[in-house]
């Protein structure tokens, strides 16, 4: 399980990538969580309070899912580049563009499905 923070910029862009992830089928499909972070839950982080998005993926597949949906969110739109921030369940925390930890993600993966 890892929990997941992506800082958009902003309440509108947050909105926005809220609604864009609960309609991803993928997203929904993984049983992940998502709800934007409202000032009084959000923790006092480098990242903004009412612009960040909270998640907990169960799993690295339905966590590769909801980085695929937000760099799929950005693109289009010009938006800021979200920075995303996981930490996993051993204490692990990775941060970057959605992107960037995406990459990470997979390249941890390739050893394992090379196992198979």
């Amino acid at each position: 399980m890892a929990e997941v923070r992506i800082s958009v910029g902003s309440a509108a862009g947050a909105t926005a990538l809220t609604g864009w992830l609960l309609r991803d089928p993928s997203v929904a499909r993984s049983g992940t969580t998502i709800e934007p972070a409202s000032p009084a839950t959000a923790p006092a982080t480098t990242m903004g309070s009412v612009d960040t998005i909270t998640a907990v993926a169960n799993s690295t597949v339905s966590l590769l899912g909801l980085l695929v949906s937000t760099a799929a969110w950005r693109r289009p739109r010009g938006a800021r580049t979200p920075t995303v921030r996981i930490t996993e369940s051993d204490g692990t925390v990775l941060e970057g563009t959605a992107e960037d930890v995406l990459r990470i993600l997979q390249a941890r993966r390739e050893p394992e499905q090379s196992d198979s």
